[in-house]
């Protein structure tokens, strides 16, 4: 947790200093919350899913350096929460016997993103903000409802289990992609919904029991309501 803090606070200082540094031309914060869907992929064919939900908040600095007309570009960073929840099933299990295991999982993650940022400006009161980038996220803690078809006592029984450094990863990478409108704008202040999408593309699981690791990875996109103040304008 140390580490995810020193990260945080690297992201926005570098962004405050730039934004003193540089001249910039706008530094926009935003805080946001709202809900999604949530689901994994994965290259093990013997496992399936279904799509369930996803939360999310997080705040965000937007630190723009270039303007070209009405549109403004620069540097995106922050933190967020989110609450990742799957269903999966798999029927690859053989050993000790053959078995179906469906899991019902919820995860938890601090994530980092960092992105370029473009503002667009519609009209007087109105914008178009993109992001494009990358984040890191670091797993808190989860749970995993699991049931067999049949149960292999004493290896394979039902019960909730404990998601932890030893069957899941500390860290994920993947990509990150956010595009939101700023309504109702007063003074320094707006109101922005937007849609954001997180693809994963590391692998998630630490596959200590299974005979044939896989790799499994997560995607959410999530629908927010956001606040944004305009430090610098």
């Amino acid at each position: 947790m140390r580490k995810t803090k020193v990260l945080f606070s690297l992201v926005v200082a570098i962004l405050l200093g730039a934004a003193f540094g540089l001249s910039a031309l706008g530094l926009d914060l935003e805080l946001k919350g709202g809900a999604g869907l949530a689901m994994g992929t994965t290259d093990d064919p013997n496992k399936s899913g279904e799509v369930r939900y996803a939360l999310d908040a997080g705040l965000t600095l937007d630190l723009f350096v270039l303007k070209l007309n009405r549109l403004s570009l620069g540097l995106s960073g922050g933190a967020a929460y989110a609450n990742l929840n799957y269903h999966g099933v798999d029927q690859g299990i053989t050993i000790p016997a053959p078995t179906t295991q469906t899991s019902n999982s919820e995860y938890n993650y601090l994530l980092f993103p960092v992105a370029l940022v473009g503002k667009f400006d519609v009209g007087a009161r109105y914008s178009l903000t993109v992001r494009g980038g990358g984040f890191a996220g670091y797993f808190l803690s989860g749970t995993s409802d699991l049931t067999y078809n049949p149960e292999v006592p004493p290896v394979y029984t039902n019960g909730e289990v404990a998601l932890d450094k030893s069957n899941t990863e500390q860290w994920m990478y993947g990509l990150s992609f956010y595009a939101g409108l700023d309504l109702c704008g007063k003074g320094r202040l707006s109101v922005t919904p937007s849609l954001e999408f997180n693809l994963g593309l590391t692998d998630t699981s630490i596959n200590a029991m299974q005979p044939t690791p896989s790799k499994d990875t997560f995607w959410a996109l999530t629908a927010n309501v956001g606040i944004r103040y305009s430090l610098l304008q």
